[in-house]
Parts: structure tokens; sequence; C-alpha cells
């Protein structure tokens, strides 16, 4: 007897259908899939996690009548006709598995009412995908699909996925995922008969992101968008002295309004956000890539949650550019519309600013500068911000010159072998001694053996440079004369990242008209004011 036996067709039927349904979240991403694909602009998911049956709704373009026998047979599609479609989709759905997939697994209905028609039909399906009955019944436009009994013919499953709140915990993450791939779209959810994420539509990114994350100003975030070589990326990234996370939950990748996972990209915007956040917090940085269909594989997992990318170079220096050009601006958030109308007569009105906006007034406690910018006043940590310029400065240009006199400084050879790979010249100068006679260009004309031994603590170039940095900046308690303040002001709004020091601290605080206003009552009609 043969030990090799082929496998019965609901065995395979089985097993093909837990490559694509193995959890409510995946019927879930099929169904809105194919909503998305139908032109629906409002999503109403449901879901009874104890009952194992869930529900989506949409108002789209609805089903054809004539195509309801075979919606939900086996490799069955509306999206493709030939192989060479395959590397050219423009579609989230495609291949024509993910209803027979459902059907195989669950109880399956669909009631549909196609744009122009007069009444709606309710079908309902075996688990081979076979279309059992139809009727008419009563239905708005779209299409309402209803899965029933999910996984009841596969019981071990069910076992094995964890609890029902981290169900619905999953899917509102993926909800909120296709909210900010499609923020024109109001997206609904319920639990229970209960309404657990309604969000309406936005006009930007950055409104959609202050949906879900309440807590933001919008004034905090920055949205850029840049198109090149046939490629666009929108870049929503928050600015890092105001946003950052605990983890990397929303640093997010969309691809023609599809949230993937792509460690290049993903490892560009980190490179982005270098030396502008405390040490383990994470950017708010979502970004969005319009690719033509045929630059994009999507046929690489079964959630298509990784592709690859015909031209990976060209996305990660679009993102790069994005988030350099996001950073770059020092922007406090400016006075409140209704406010600047109240406030209309007076000289401080708020306009767009402008680089080097800011004038320096007056020093705080040998610590701050006190400057005014047309939409208010800003605190700059005078340390912090010649930090951040120091560290720029030496990024773009090092320089060592010669120390005049030579400098004895006690090291290791491993220490003196870093500082020989940052370009200073040392002599041996008898055990553990070293005589300097090149020193970092910051350094020049002072005794510099301390800030020498710490620079050889770090092996890591860039750490080298941020401890040089924060060694050489002006120290907070230092007195300025106006034109230093002034000058420190313009070098440090011309840096790349100045909203914070190379260890994630920020460097100024805004108040703006409003804040000012709010809080002498400016607002108020009060007689003779």
């Amino acid at each position: 007897m043969n030990s090799i036996q082929p496998l019965e067709e609901q065995t395979v039927r089985l097993l093909a259908a837990g490559e694509i349904i193995d959890s409510p979240l995946a019927v879930v991403r099929e169904l809105v899939d194919n909503s998305l694909d139908s032109g629906a602009d409002r999503i109403r998911v449901s879901l009874w996690p104890e009952l194992w049956r869930l529900q989506v709704q949409d108002n789209g373009r609805g089903i054809d009548l004539e195509d309801l026998p075979v919606l939900a047979r086996a490799h069955t599609t509306s999206k493709l006709r030939v192989v060479e479609d395959l590397w050219g989709l423009a579609t989230l759905g495609f291949r024509g598995e993910g209803l027979h997939s459902i059907a195989s697994v669950a109880s399956l209905e669909v009631m549909t009412c196609p744009a122009g028609t007069r009444g709606a039909v309710r079908a309902c399906y075996d688990e081979c995908g076979e279309l059992l009955n139809v009727g008419a019944c009563a239905g708005a436009p779209g299409t309402v699909v209803t899965v029933d009994a999910l996984f009841g013919r596969q019981p071990v499953r069910r076992r094995f996925l964890s609890d029902h709140r981290q169900q619905v915990r999953r899917v509102v993450q993926m909800l909120q995922h296709y909210a900010l791939a499609w923020p024109a779209h109001v997206l609904e959810l319920w639990v229970d008969g209960r309404v657990a994420l309604q969000l309406w539509p936005a006009s930007t990114i950055r409104e959609r992101v202050v949906q879900l994350l309440p807590g933001l100003d919008e004034h905090d975030l920055r949205e850029v968008r840049i198109e090149a070589g046939g490629q666009a990326v929108t870049v929503t990234l928050g600015l890092p002295d105001r946003c950052s996370r605990a983890r990397a939950d929303w640093l997010q990748i969309y691809v023609n309004g599809r949230f993937v996972r792509n460690p290049e990209l993903e490892g560009a915007v980190r490179v982005g956000f270098e030396r502008t956040l405390r040490r383990g917090r994470h950017p708010v940085c979502l970004i969005h890539l319009e690719l033509g269909p045929g630059e994009v594989d999507w046929n690489r997992h079964p959630a298509k949650l990784e592709v690859a990318l015909a031209d990976p170079a060209t996305a990660v220096k679009l993102i790069a550019q994005a988030i350099d050009e996001g950073l770059r601006t020092v922007a406090p958030k400016p006075a409140a519309g209704l406010l600047r109308v109240a406030e209309a007569s007076l000289s401080y009105q708020s306009d767009p600013p402008e680089r080097g906006f800011l004038k320096a007034l007056t020093q705080m406690h040998g610590t701050y500068i006190l400057a005014e910018y047309p939409g208010g006043i800003c605190l700059v940590e005078q340390h912090v911000a010649h930090e951040r310029v120091l560290f720029e400065q030496m990024e773009a240009h090092w320089e060592v010159v010669v120390a005049d006199p030579p400098i004895l400084v006690g090291l290791s050879e491993v220490q003196a072998h870093r500082l020989m790979a940052l370009g200073i010249e040392l002599e041996n100068f008898g055990e553990g001694t070293w005589l300097a006679r090149t020193v970092p260009q910051v350094l020049s004309g002072r005794d510099c053996a301390g800030e020498l031994t710490e620079l050889s603590q770090w092996e890591d170039l860039q750490d080298m440079r941020v401890a040089l940095a924060c060694r050489t900046a002006i120290r907070n308690g230092t007195r300025l004369e106006l034109g230093q303040m002034q000058d420190l002001l313009d070098n440090w709004q011309r840096t790349r990242n100045p909203h914070t020091c190379p260890h994630g601290r920020p460097i100024y605080m805004p108040l703006t008209d409003g804040d000012l206003a709010r809080f002498f009552r400016r607002n108020w009609h009060i007689c003779g004011s």
C-alpha cells in the first residue's frame, strides 16, 4: 500500500482557507478590502466575539446579480483577467480566495443592492462556496456581508486563538490603519451592539491623526509631500520635542493605500529622526507612498503585509528628504483664528513664520533667551540650542587644528586609537601617556585634556560628536550680550533639526498670542478695555 495518499477535498479546502483566514481579523481585512475596492466611503464593521459572528456593511457599488452564483467559488475575482495583471495591481484585493476561504470556515451570507436597482437581494453559500439560495429583501445601496459560526468546522482553531478582547483590539488597530490610509472615509466598529470606534471624514492625514491621538495638537504635526521620478511620498510627522512614543507603534508605512511592514523604509525613518529623540523614545511618523502599480509586488504575504518595491532606493531618498524638510523649521503654533481677529488692532498679529524670524529681547537667569516672533514669544535654552548648532557643524565639517602647545593626556591604547580615528595626531609619551599635537577645531585654544579623555570613552563617532558638542556648548549661567543672543538664535534656526538637542531634550518653549490673550482675558468684552 502506498504511504503517500491524496488528501480529501474537504481537507484541502480547509488547509487552503487556513492560509488566508486564520482569525476574525483576517475576515474583516478581506471584507474591508472588498468594500474599499467597490468605491465605498462609509464602512461599518460589527463584531459579536462570543458568538463568533461578524458583519461588514458598506455603501459601495454593490454586486451585480449575475455575479452572485460564482461570488464565493475558488479562484474567482473581478480584479484579474490575465497573469500579467498580477504585476500591475491597482486594487486592495486580487487573489479571488477571500470569500471562498470565508465560506469554507463559516456560514456566509451576502446582501447587496447594486446602484441603479430597485431592491436588494440576499444570497447564502455552502462550505464549497456554492450558492444555496437567493431572494429579494429590503436594503440600502451597497453590500452587507454577514459571517456566522466562524471556525465552527474547526473547533481546534477556536481553542488556539487569543481571547476575544485581544481579537477586538487587533481589529481596532487594523481599522485605525485603514483610517490613516483613507482619511476621507467614515469607519465604524460596533462590538456587541455598542460603538467601539467611530471616525468621521478628515480633510488631511494630520486631522485623522488627531482623531486617533486626541492628546496631540494638530500644530505639533507637520505634513510634507514630495514627488519625483514617478513616485510621491507624503510624510506626516510629530515634532520631536512635542510628540514621541514609548513604543514604535506610530512609525507606520503605507503603500498605495495599504499598511505594510518594510524594514528598509522603517530604517529610513529612524535615520531621519536620529539624534532628535530621547533614548528609548520613538517618533510619530506616517509615510504614505504612492507608486505606479507595476512598482510594487504584493504577492509576498497572505495578509499582503509585506511587499517588494522595484525601486526602494528612490523611496528611501524621498522619505529622507521629506523628513528633513518637516523637521527643519522652527514653528511655534499660531494664535487661534478667533483671537487673531479680536486682536487685529495690535502690533503682534500672527503671520506665517519665516526662517530667522526670532528676535532676541533679553536673557533670563543666565540660562534662557527670551525672544519675540510674529505670533508670540519664545523661551530658548541657550546651552541646548548651542549644542544643536555645534553638533550639526561638526557633522557637516569635521576639522582638527594644531594644538599650541601640545596637550599631555592619559589614555589607554584603545582610547588612543579611537582619537586617532578622528584625525587627532597623538604621540606616545610613555606608558599610558600621550601627547596630542592636534585637537578638534571646537577645542582650539583651551586646555582640553579632560575633553579628549571623555571623547575617547565613546566607540561610536556620532556619540563622540554629541559628547563634544555638549562639552563645548555655552554653559547655562553664562551672561550673553544682546548681539550674542541674536547670533545664537540665528545659527540655531538654520540647523536641520532645531526642535531638540542631540540628546532629545526640547530647545524652546513657545507662548503664543492666543495663550497670552486667554490669560489676560483679551477675548472678553469688558467695558473700557
